[in-house]
């Protein structure tokens, strides 16, 4: 019984670990996805991976990567 209780919580963290891998490198997916220069997806990309854990730093990296 306490197996299954510890291998239902190694399966619920490494799902949120997936999803917020995926959330902080959403932005720079997106800039890719909008065909932008090489400079500027370096600058998104380093940008989500440094000011990734906040909100305005991710949010930016978002805006700065979907704009054209």
């Amino acid at each position: 019984m306490n197996t299954n209780i510890n291998f239902l919580l190694l399966i619920k963290y490494l799902i949120a670990t997936a999803i917020l891998i995926f959330v902080i490198l959403a932005p720079a997916w997106i800039a890719r996805q909008t065909s932008k220069n090489k400079q500027d997806m370096i600058l998104v990309r380093i940008a989500s991976w440094i000011l990734g854990w906040t909100g305005i730093g991710w949010l930016w990296a978002l805006f700065w990567g979907t704009k054209k």
